[in-house]
């Protein structure tokens, strides 16, 4: 079972709704419960429900028809369409990555020379929560849990001004990342890097630490000049 680690209330019922379309017997193009029915079962405001359906249609899991409400997507999520995405943001998401790059090594170095035992706990809970969703196959909780993973490293910093920093970064990111990890070479190119990271914090060893989250990033947008280079997807 996941860690219940600081995740937002869009972000829960987005799971509640993809969980409910993977096990409700849902075929595509069939209708899903309204807004109202959802937020009475749910327990959560309309607006939480039409943002959580916005994101699952945003990661190609539900298609909304203005006037009739949300239907399962008839075309599940593949790797094209997320390439697609990737290749058509390609701007805006090397800028994110180029700040990441910039703050995220420094946050590590902090965390590894100030974090406490429970720091370290809540890093390992998260680490590990991420390799069951990898081994499951589920990009929604991967993408989600490596939003944790890095977060946590942020917060371990103890740096008020790179936490808020990393809270608008992460805004920008969400939808990249559930593109992202439906590409499965990016998934595998996260697994060593966050587990290197994760012992080096462990390790208590700044210089590691800052050197393996730099070069997880490098990879970061490695990966994604990869994914945009493949054949059928070079923007023209």
């Amino acid at each position: 079972m996941d860690p219940v680690l600081r995740v937002s209330i869009v972000q829960q019922v987005e799971d509640r709704i993809k969980t409910l379309i993977d096990q409700g017997g849902f075929h595509p193009d069939e209708k899903l419960p309204t807004e109202i029915e959802l937020c009475q079962r749910l327990g959560v405001g309309r607006g939480t429900v039409r943002e959580a359906f916005r994101l699952l249609q945003a990661k190609g899991y539900v298609t909304i028809k203005p006037g009739r409400g949300a239907f399962v997507a008839i075309t599940p999520p593949d790797d094209s369409g997320a390439i697609d995405w990737l290749v058509e943001n390609e701007k805006g998401l090397r800028d994110s990555i180029d700040i990441r790059a910039a703050l995220e090594p420094m946050a590590a170095r902090r965390m590894a020379e100030r974090c406490t035992d429970q720091d370290i706990r809540r890093l390992s809970e998260i680490h590990c929560a991420f390799l069951n969703a990898v081994s499951e196959e589920d990009p929604v909780r991967i993408a989600r849990l490596d939003e944790q993973f890095h977060s946590a490293i942020v917060e371990g910093s103890g740096n008020g001004l790179l936490i808020d920093i990393n809270s608008h970064v992460c805004e920008g990111m969400s939808l990249f990342r559930s593109k992202t990890f439906q590409v499965e070479q990016n998934v595998r190119n996260a697994i060593e890097p966050h587990t290197n990271i994760f012992h080096a914090i462990v390790q208590r060893n700044p210089d590691l630490t800052e050197r393996e989250m730099r070069i997880h990033l490098e990879k970061v947008q490695e990966d994604l000049t990869q994914n945009i280079s493949i054949p059928g997807h070079r923007k023209v």
